[in-house]
């Protein structure tokens, strides 16, 4: 047995296990009971013999790393890489995803995958979600480095509308408000200026809709600028 056999639903929950505050021995343990399916009580009324066999192989597993690729089709899904292809939508799902990737792994790879031939559909999201639990986490890991890296890529060509410009703002970058509704309230500028609903809003190309904003954001810093010239005037 290998990292092959370790699915991303039980890797995620390994982490979860090694984030507890517990001692070795009892981490050790419980991630052998997820990885060989056997529940806290068969492991505790086992032998002793096969409890240590199942840890020792267990160990034989973690001492080895994950060579992390990146793959172009997993299971039945194909991985857009191309993050100018999918729509705002989908951005902002993603932004509030990798906030914890592998925890929200499986989030991640449904939001950017599909079926030959198929259309991404928000209905599919679930379903593929859980398709993605049962798949081999080494297939998963260099799959979630390289879409980070394909979204790092694609802000890059937005770097002005990253970070919030103080002279327009004050010190609203570490407000609450902006940090969990920040990508919500760029929506609705975006939808306000398209004219749209928030549905059709968030149904936009992505590239358009961070053109949008870039707009908005350079329109109202030049509005600021010119509203403290005219006061200054004033004054």
């Amino acid at each position: 047995m290998n990292w092959n056999n370790i699915t991303l639903g039980k890797f995620q929950q390994i982490e979860e296990i090694n984030s507890r505050n517990l001692s070795d021995i009892d981490r050790v343990l419980f991630s052998a009971c997820i990885v060989f399916d056997k529940t806290e009580f068969e492991l505790d009324n086992a032998e002793p013999k096969k409890v240590l066999n199942l840890t020792n192989r267990l160990t034989k597993i973690f001492e080895k790393p994950i060579n992390p690729l990146p793959y172009k089709k997993i299971g039945k899904y194909f991985v857009n890489y191309d993050i100018s292809k999918i729509t705002f939508g989908q951005y902002i799902e993603l932004a509030f995803f990798l906030n914890q990737p592998i925890k929200n792994a499986h989030y991640v790879l449904a939001t950017l995958s599909n079926q030959w031939l198929r259309r991404n559909k928000v209905s599919d999201h679930r379903k593929k979600a859980n398709y993605f639990l049962d798949q081999p986490v080494t297939k998963i890991i260099g799959t979630l480095q390289k879409i980070g890296e394909s979204i790092h890529s694609f802000n890059d060509e937005y770097k002005s509308l990253f970070g919030l410009d103080k002279a327009v703002t004050g010190d609203v970058e570490e407000d609450r408000f902006n940090k969990r509704y920040g990508w919500i309230y760029s929506a609705e500028q975006v939808a306000k200026y398209e004219g749209k609903s928030m549905e059709d809003t968030f149904s936009l190309p992505v590239r358009q809709a961070f053109n949008d904003l870039t707009y908005l954001k350079a329109k109202a810093k030049y509005e600021m600028e010119q509203f403290k010239k005219n006061n200054k005037s004033i004054a």
